[in-house]
């Protein structure tokens, strides 16, 4: 996978890291939709915020969509999926013919209304500027019968909400440091997601806690019908304690919800 080097503490392992969406990431997605009787095969699906595309590659040959649309506000590497995806022996030739990436605007999807059976999103909404907004799209371009899949982690005020942890191993260090402070020293390293740097992924950060994100989809029209709670055990900084205990301690969600 071709990728500009960036500087940091951990190197990125491009193997790990297509593993890690190929197969972790696109077999959770598949299995929670499946827990509620929710195939994929034949369904016409999209992805909001697909970024380099391997969490659709996994989507499009293990879940056998009739169509799935990687939507991003950046235009997918095509190439560097398809190289990605020859080195980790999932496909020879060719790429799978129900796969297509499409530029989206951040407020705006490319498609008709009703077009698709299932939506999928994958640590995106963390990012975006307006949520409702997005979301309101997702809304609009589903089925009266289809349904959101959305995973988000991590929310803001959790320990790790910073995105920091290839740099930074003190937990909560977004809420104990100045942001000034956090931008300076993490300046031009390799984020978590390693198409950018460090600097520009805190930027865009948009704090949304639980709640909040429910509140979103309920604006956008959109109800939930299944939640899991993603948490595990954490250590409270002194001057964190004022702080709601559920958003301190829940890292993420996934969840469905379906058209109002």
């Amino acid at each position: 996978m071709t990728e500009e080097v960036l500087p940091g503490r951990r190197e990125h392992d491009p193997v790990r890291w297509f593993d890690e969406h190929y197969n972790d990431a696109a077999d959770e997605i598949i299995a929670f939709l499946d827990g509620d009787g929710i195939g994929l095969e034949g369904k016409l699906v999209c992805d909001i915020g697909c970024g380099d595309g391997i969490i659709d590659l996994g989507l499009a040959i293990k879940g056998k969509p009739q169509a799935l649309m990687g939507y991003d506000v950046r235009l997918t590497d095509y190439g560097g999926l398809h190289r990605a995806a020859q080195a980790a022996g999932v496909v020879e030739d060719q790429m799978p013919q129900n796969l297509t990436f499409i530029q989206s605007e951040p407020e705006t999807i490319p498609a008709m209304p009703g077009a698709f059976d299932v939506a999928v999103t994958w640590s995106v909404f963390e990012h975006v500027d307006n949520p409702v907004a997005l979301l309101s799209e997702v809304r609009r371009i589903l089925k009266p019968t289809g349904v959101l899949f959305l995973q988000l982690w991590p929310f803001w005020l959790s320990q790790h909400g910073g995105h920091l942890w290839p740099h930074i191993e003190d937990p909560f260090p977004h809420l104990m440091r100045k942001d000034q402070d956090i931008l300076d020293e993490v300046e031009g390293k390799r984020a978590t997601d390693p198409t950018r740097t460090a600097d520009d992924e805190y930027r865009s950060l948009n704090h949304l806690t639980i709640d909040g994100l429910q509140r979103s989809l309920l604006a956008a029209g959109l109800l939930p019908t299944k939640l899991k709670l993603m948490s595990d055990t954490v250590h409270i900084p002194v001057g964190l304690g004022h702080i709601r205990l559920s958003d301190l301690g829940i890292a993420g969600v996934e969840m469905l919800a379906v058209p109002r």
